[in-house]
């Protein structure tokens, strides 16, 4: 498969992934070139809760759990990303363990490239802080309801 052909397919999924709604073309180019794929066997943990991180991941095959305490409280997919907040730098401490749940592919962007990508594409951080605002309004709605 050409490199070509591959940074098409990366482009590709990155335009799926919601967190990246919005941004053009160019920044989804300077993105998908920051990404490298990883390949994650079943059980392994990519994140350790309590653990400082840098980088970002989108699942590209495969399903992860999400664990806190051990006790699992979500499963995450394809086009889903986990560690995100490793991508904008300062090393934060994971909220929660990741370990794939089945065999993972997946795309991991480090925080020094991401934050390349975003000196080169300002557009593409306003799409992500829209999609972020729109996280935590989900989530602010989704305690306060209750």
């Amino acid at each position: 498969m050409s490199v070509l052909h591959r940074e098409d397919q990366k482009i590709a999924r990155l335009k799926s992934v919601g967190l990246f709604a919005g941004a053009d073309d160019t920044a989804l180019r300077h993105l998908a070139s920051a990404a490298d794929e990883v390949h994650v066997a079943a059980g392994t943990v990519i994140i350790s809760e309590g653990h400082h991180h840098s980088e970002g991941y989108i699942i590209a095959e495969g399903t992860a759990s999400v664990l806190i305490d051990g006790e699992e409280v979500a499963e995450i997919g394809v086009n889903e990303v986990f560690g995100e907040l490793g991508l904008f730098g300062g090393h934060p401490t994971a909220s929660a363990t990741v370990a794939a749940k089945t065999d993972v592919a997946a795309f991991v962007i480090p925080y020094n490239l991401f934050d390349q990508v975003l000196d080169d594409n300002p557009q593409l951080l306003k799409a992500i802080v829209r999609q972020l605002a729109e996280r935590l309004r989900a989530t602010d709605v989704l305690y306060h309801d209750h």
